[in-house]
């Protein structure tokens, strides 16, 4: 995200404040929408990433009920370890949060920059 921000030219930022625009109307008009694509892609991770956590859930949760579905399913694999359709079945089950998750925000990625045409030269 750092490196993204450091990429929005400082003259979109001066025109602002030209125009008599606060800081608040800098951050309102010109980063919050150019970084929709990273934020987009931040979501994605951190969902991903906490979504199928395994070593620290399995490590911190110890009562059964409470387990995460990647335990879940290391768990039905070693108790089912010759039926690997349904091993693949229960994480195909895993995968659908993220796909839809990708679905909601990939309209994000589409768009063209609206600072194309934002600067001269």
């Amino acid at each position: 995200m750092k490196g993204f921000f450091e990429q929005i030219p400082r003259e979109l930022e001066e025109s602002i404040i030209i125009d008599g625009g606060s800081r608040w109307t800098i951050y309102r008009h010109i980063i919050l929408p150019l970084s929709k694509p990273a934020l987009a892609t931040f979501a994605i991770f951190a969902f991903s990433g906490t979504w199928d956590e395994f070593f620290t859930a399995l490590t911190l949760i110890k009562t059964p009920i409470k387990r995460t579905l990647p335990i879940a399913i290391r768990m039905f694999q070693g108790q089912f370890a010759t039926k690997w359709g349904l091993v693949f079945a229960a994480s195909l089950i895993a995968v659908i949060p993220i796909i839809l998750i990708f679905i909601i925000f990939q309209k994000y990625f589409i768009r063209g920059g609206i600072q194309e045409g934002a600067l001269k030269g």
